[in-house]
């Protein structure tokens, strides 16, 4: 680094003296006039083109032409700290210290350009220009306790909000049937009638369970409303929210949330063997009731928190693979790019789903419309960049990473015998990944192949300045030769070695010698890291410390693809410098290593010296053994846990200053939580975000309960709650429900069950309504909005009515499709429900995509409906639909006319037919020049691909 270059020119005594007299000129007008004669010129030549009011610019967030510009700073911080060469941004950038921060970026300042700033900043960085920077290029700080007191991001008050008084008294059924009401009357119009009871059963059964009631199922719901009332409905409600269809239809809609997948998509589409256990807990979480802060607590932190029994350890560790399901581009060559990216789509997918914002949009700088500063962002960052999710290579390529996969608990000794699987997976993957860097970076072995870790330079990779001697004289010697000085040209002799690292990381240095009583016993070493430059005296006459070869001189952090620079030299010397090879090896590969070294002569793993070749073939062997086993896609906190630099411009490389972590501040005033050495801050997030404080996390909840069974949100952007969302169309109702979510423990099937018994959640369609009229989004939910069967519903009813489903509990269904889900999903050889079926990114199944089955690609609140000509493609000529159909007709040709043709009716769209449409079915079905048979089937295929079939009313 330049400083250390000027300190070691001036020496020590005499840069303390220049810079005492300087900080002494700093109060004298003589500082105004260096200024104004030495550095505005340069700031004006170099600096206002891109950093002033005049230009317009201000790059970076920073402006130059003011002295609150450079105080103030951009993005980074403040660029001048007045007194503080080393710490100051401008001096950094202009001495090219770092490879992501140059200025000027087109010509490089000479080194008296450099000095004068130097001085300038050392002198307290006088700078006469008083004139504030003008509002508008200031940047808008965010008033977040103004923000906290608004709807959405404000606590839960303190007493319940009042019911609402109404007119119709004995309209409401349920307290929310009072807002509801209220603010119909307040605007002069009355709700529907009731649904017709045939209505209220179908809409009931595809609501709770995701699939058509059968005939008699529909005739006993219809005859108990005639004789019981309300008493019947309330027992079906009861009825079908224990029927374990419950959990996989509500488990479904989390899933979307959940951007859930069997496979990674991306750039490589790795199948996501462990990944439907995430599925099934989601689906029991659902049928069991699971507390809702429970079921949140266990996805972000299940692998933390404390646990009683092996059965809630497994749903714990199960539970938290919701953070690493999202897609990866696990060929990022860039590790800490990748390490960021996922964090940024763990932040993302966090905000969506819990609190309904769009936390992922502050990467690059404060939100543009929400509350949410760059500082949260980065705050969040650190928690998710502690949290280990990629690992490791999954193909044998060092640039294809793998994830982290967690033995679940199981009986011994097969616990023991797993563990050791995973732990010997893990381990074959970081010998590939040093091996295959070994030979990247021109590493070397030694001639008796010693199981070294870390990357190894020969003296043959070294650049030498001056005339050394090549030796085979001593027999500890790492590879063929080593070097010396012959104790000539004492302080003209410097072996230089430049490292290149695989990750980012706390690393030991070594240098390998062979010791003797002639050797110097000062030679100065220089190790040039990211923590800075590093000088080192050792001893050459002892013994090394490792394998006898190898002698540790620190332990210092770098960073990958920086400087990892190793220099030895003679200077000050008087016996021997050796010069044999530079060993990097990670700190938390040293005691793998030293165990394998004392086992080298024999007993040691056989992978340790088996070729890049062998250890590939190791590695698809033993992923392919464990594909099948008692795992977990379950995270794990990073070992390097802790703070994360904030990213200007989010660019990972351009590091900002250190951000504490912490929780959104628009949610939270108190100070950073406290995070334990070592942790992550997952169960300090986890236990926050589900605290009685946060009542943005029921809002969000709530409301998308009642999108789902009201057909849209009483917030209409259910994963926005921002500016950019809408605001609420009853907020005292959404209040009311979010304080009984709150109050109940945060029970879903309580609330559920308590909107469906709703008056509210029974009304009529109503399409051609006065209502429906003035209020066609149905706002004021004084009538029930039809919709369209999702996907999965519609699968599943055809291969339900054909016969040919199997309500049985599905597993991993994707393992079958090998090690990528990119060849074509054939749903029709699962007849299991559609939640079961594999779930492959950028190849969905056709059956679910045509009719707009959720992105897994991202978290999906609400589905967006479309029609499109394939659609009626697929209902005139899906194989599956025509299959099922074919199933119908055979079963209703056991009737005669016209009872054949009213089983079909009864059977596909739960009513008997009308006598019109009984005439005509049982005209076409008697045509004489037709098989009767296949004319069932055919206008069974008619009644499948009805409106009436495909829409919920």
């Amino acid at each position: 680094m330049r400083s250390n270059c000027f300190i070691r020119v001036l020496g020590p005594g005499i840069l303390v003296a220049l810079l005492s007299a300087l900080s002494a000129v700093a109060n004298d007008v003589g500082g105004t006039t260096f200024f104004e004669n030495e550095v505005r010129p340069l700031l004006v030549k170099y600096c206002y083109e891109c950093h002033s009011q005049e230009s317009g610019k201000a790059k970076g967030g920073l402006l130059l032409d003011r002295r609150e510009g450079w105080a103030m700073g951009g993005d980074a911080g403040p660029a001048v700290v007045p007194g503080k060469v080393a710490e100051s941004l401008l001096i950094a950038s202009v001495r090219y210290e770092k490879p992501d921060l140059q200025m000027p970026p087109k010509s490089r300042l000479n080194a008296g350009e450099v000095a004068v700033l130097e001085r300038w900043v050392a002198m307290g960085a006088p700078d006469p220009r008083e004139a504030a920077l003008e509002a508008a290029t200031q940047k808008k700080q965010i008033d977040f306790a103004a923000a906290r007191k608004t709807w959405a991001y404000r606590e839960h008050h303190a007493a319940p909000v009042a019911v609402p008084a109404v007119k119709q008294a004995d309209w409401p059924r349920e307290e929310m049937d009072h807002f509801i009401l209220a603010r119909l009357e307040a605007s002069g119009h009355q709700p529907a009638a009731d649904a017709p009871a045939r209505a209220l059963v179908r809409r009931l059964y595809y609501d709770l369970t995701g699939l058509p009631p059968s005939p008699e199922e529909a005739d006993a719901f219809v005859d108990s409303m005639n004789r019981e009332g309300e008493a019947a409905l309330t027992t079906l409600v009861d009825r079908l929210l224990a029927n374990a269809s419950f959990g996989e239809t509500w488990g479904r809609h989390w899933l979307d949330l959940a951007r859930y997948a069997d496979s990674n998509g991306g750039d490589r589409n790795y199948t996501y063997y462990q990944a439907w256990r995430y599925r099934n807990y989601v689906i029991g979480a659902f049928n069991a009731d699971k507390p809702f802060y429970t079921f949140v607590k266990e996805q972000l932190a299940g692998d933390l928190l404390p646990w009683e029994t092996d059965s809630q350890r497994r749903e714990q560790l199960v539970a938290s693979t919701f953070l690493s399901l999202g897609p990866k581009m696990l060929t990022e060559r860039d590790k800490e790019k990748i390490r960021l990216d996922v964090a940024d789509e763990q932040i993302d997918t966090v905000g969506r789903a819990f609190l309904g914002l769009t936390l992922g949009c502050a990467r690059c700088h404060d939100h543009k419309f929400d509350p949410v500063s760059q500082q949260d962002y980065y705050a969040l960052a650190g928690i998710f960049r502690s949290t280990q999710v990629v690992m490791g290579t999954r193909n044998g390529c060092v640039n294809v990473a793998s994830w982290v996969e967690r033995p679940l608990p199981v009986p011994e000794p097969q616990r023991g015998e797993l563990e050791q699987q995973v732990s010997r997976l893990e381990l074959i993957m970081r010998l590939k990944v040093e091996k295959d860097f070994k030979q990247k970076s021109g590493g070397k072995k030694t001639l008796d192949d010693l199981p070294l870790a870390g990357v190894v330079y020969d003296e043959a990779d070294a650049e030498l300045t001056g005339a050394w001697k090549s030796s085979t004289l001593s027999p500890k010697r790492f590879g063929e030769t080593y070097i010396h000085d012959d104790r000539q040209e004492k302080g003209g002799r410097q072996a230089l070695f430049r490292g290149s690292l695989p990750e980012s990381g706390v690393y030991e240095v070594r240098v390998a010698y062979s010791p003797g009583g002639n050797r110097s016993q000062s030679v100065p070493v220089t190790v040039e890291a990211g923590d800075g430059v590093h000088e080192i005296i050792l001893d050459q006459t002892k013994e090394p410390a490792v394998a006898g070869l190898f002698q540790p001189v620190g332990r210092f952090e770098f960073k990958k693809g920086a400087r990892a620079n190793v220099i030895l030299s003679n200077r000050g010397t008087s016996g021997y410098v050796m010069v044999d090879a530079v060993q990097f090896v990670a700190v938390k590969d040293i005691a793998r290593e030293a165990e394998v070294l004392a086992m080298s002569g024999g007993g040691a793993d056989p992978i340790f010296k088996m070729s890049a070749g062998e250890l590939s073939k190791a590695l698809t062997k033993q992923i392919d053994e464990l594909k099948d086993a008692e795992l977990a896609m379950a995270p794990r906190d990073a070992e390097d846990a802790g703070d994360c630099h904030l990213r200007i411009r989010g660019e990972v490389a351009q590091r900002g200053p250190l951000v504490a972590r912490n929780f959104p501040q628009v949610l939270y005033s108190g100070p950073p939580p406290v995070i334990p050495s070592g942790a992550s801050g997952r169960l300090e997030l986890a236990n926050w975000i589900t605290g009685p404080q946060n009542g943005l996390l029921d809002r969000v909840m709530v409301n998308r309960l009642w999108a789902q069974l009201f057909r849209r949100g009483i917030v209409g952007t259910v994963d926005n709650f921002g500016i950019q969302g809408e605001t609420p169309t009853h907020p005292e109702l959404l209040e009311h429900l979010a304080q009984r979510f709150r109050a109940s423990g945060g029970s879903m099937k309580a609330l559920i069950r308590e909107m469906v018994l709703s008056r509210t959640y029974r009304l009529a369609a109503a399409p051609e309504s006065k209502l429906a009229a003035v209020d066609p989004e149905n706002r004021l939910f004084g009538r029930h909005q039809p919709r369209r069967l999702s996907a999965e519903e519609i699968r599943d009813s055809l291969l339900l009515l054909g016969g040919r489903l199997t309500l049985e509990r599905g597993n991993a269904t994707a393992g079958s499709y090998g090690e990528d889900l990119d060849g074509k999903i054939d749903a029709a050889k699962l007849p299991v429900r559609s939640v079961y079926l594999p779930m492959a990114r950028n190849n969905l199944a056709a059956d679910l995509e045509v009719f707009d089955a959720a992105n897994p690609e991202v978290t999906v609140g609400e589905r967006t409906p479309t029609t499109v000509p394939t659609q009626a493609l697929y209902l005139l000529n899906s194989e599956v639909l025509q299959a099922q159909a074919r199933e119908l007709g055979a079963g209703a040709y056991l009737f005669d006319n016209p009872d054949g043709v009213t089983h079909l009716y009864r059977r596909v769209l739960g009513r008997p037919p009308h006598p019109a449409e009984r005439e005509r079915a049982v005209s076409f079905v008697s045509d004489g020049g037709r098989d009767r048979e296949q004319a069932l089937a055919d206008l069974a295929h008619v009644l499948l691909a009805s409106t009436e079939f495909l829409f919920l009313d």
